[in-house]
């Protein structure tokens, strides 16, 4: 029988299987164990082949088994991608290494205007959180996560298994073996990232923010964020794990290959050639992507993949258009304010909230009014005129 573990998602959603499988873990770039335990049961390599997927090539395991007799093959699959703090003295030496000082001047600038423009904090929960909060935060994030991809035109895999997700945070967090960076607004989430941690390692597994503000860079503002707290809570490798995005090829400074391992009993023919043919199947099956890569077909592949799910899952969308008109116009004088807070007017936030971002206003210095089927937005500097049109 074949059994089949993902390494990251057997650590996040079934932490007391992950230590029946493992005595001990190292890392070998930091030259430091991860952890150990003494767990009483032990896998049954008599009778089972397992199959761990998804473990970092710089990890070194020891399996939780007493057999003398077993074998392990290792095979690599996908490229991952990380940053190895232990190679700077601080987030400044970090930035300088790998930004010029332009980028650096904008990475400033980002946190600035947001500041400026919405009374933001910031809030790591590791260790501690209150339960409450921790359920308001893990019913927001899910739908943080699928508003985002929605309108990427893509699904995300961890919706469907949201539930485990949740189940098991609250305690990795007070466990210290993961933890949440917040962002808010006025109290309210605009930025979420769950990041579980082995010892010294901080993988960013799973992040969203509030597309509203996407003008404001807040991919950015969370990452450099991490960083700054890794640096100040002595973590030495914060992976960034699988997947293809422009922000890994810019802020990592190092590559890894992920693998299979494929633990199997050397005495015994079932589970010999139950190893051999997982073995020569996934061997093929990653030589396939190889050469497909290649010749570009994965990227044309994604690239028709992401235009037809976002034909089926936004059929019609509603476009706004923003211009900025004479602030000494007299139409304020006979129209009423709006509250874009309310949820009837929540589609008019990523709109205000660009405007807002433009103008360099506060949130909390702008009027909006309405005007017919347009919106008038009037800050301290600047006024607005928005209005909406329909497109396929």
């Amino acid at each position: 029988m074949l059994i089949k573990i993902d390494f990251i998602e057997c650590l996040l959603l079934k932490p007391k299987d992950f230590f029946l499988f493992y005595t001990k873990l190292k890392n070998k770039l930091c030259n430091s164990t991860l952890f150990t335990s003494k767990p009483s049961n032990k896998m049954d390599v008599d009778k089972n082949t397992y199959l761990f997927s998804d473990v970092p090539h710089y990890i070194i395991p020891s399996f939780n088994t007493s057999s003398k007799t077993v074998k392990v093959i290792t095979l690599n699959t996908h490229m991952g991608s990380m940053i190895n703090l232990k190679n700077y003295k601080n987030l400044d030496e970090y930035l300088k290494t790998n930004f010029s000082g332009k980028s650096r001047y904008e990475f400033r600038n980002y946190k600035k205007r947001i500041a400026k423009c919405f009374p933001i904090s910031y809030k790591v929960y590791y260790g501690n959180i209150d339960k409450k909060e921790y359920d308001r935060l893990f019913t927001i994030f899910p739908e943080m996560i699928k508003k985002r991809f929605d309108s990427l035109g893509v699904e995300h895999y961890a919706l469907d298994i949201w539930d485990n997700y949740e189940e098991n945070g609250f305690s990795l967090i007070n466990e210290k073996r993961a933890c949440l960076f917040v962002i808010y607004d006025r109290g309210i989430p605009i930025s979420i990232a769950f990041n579980p941690i082995l010892n010294k390692t901080l993988y960013g597994y799973m992040r969203s923010y509030d597309i509203n503000y996407s003008k404001f860079y807040l991919g950015f503002i969370d990452l450099i964020w991490q960083l700054e707290w890794c640096f100040e809570n002595n973590i030495e490798v914060f992976d960034l794990l699988k997947g293809t995005y422009s922000y890994k090829s810019k802020f990592t400074d190092s590559t890894y290959f992920f693998q299979k391992h494929i633990v199997y009993n050397s005495k015994s023919i079932v589970s010999i050639s139950i190893a051999a043919m997982y073995s020569i199947k996934l061997k093929s099956f990653y030589y396939i992507i190889k050469l497909l890569k290649k010749c570009s077909v994965d990227t044309v592949y994604h690239h028709y993949k992401q235009r037809k799910e976002k034909s089926k899952l936004t059929p019609k969308n509603k476009s706004y258009i923003s211009t900025e008109i004479d602030y000494e116009t007299n139409l304020f004088d006979s129209l009423s304010t709006i509250d874009i807070n309310k949820e009837a007017y929540s589609f008019l936030r990523k709109p205000i909230y660009d405007c807002i971002y433009t103008a360099k206003e506060s949130i909390n210095s702008v009027l909006v009014y309405k005007n017919n089927n347009a919106y008038i937005l009037k800050g301290e500097k600047k006024c607005y005129l928005i209005t909406t049109a329909e497109t396929l």
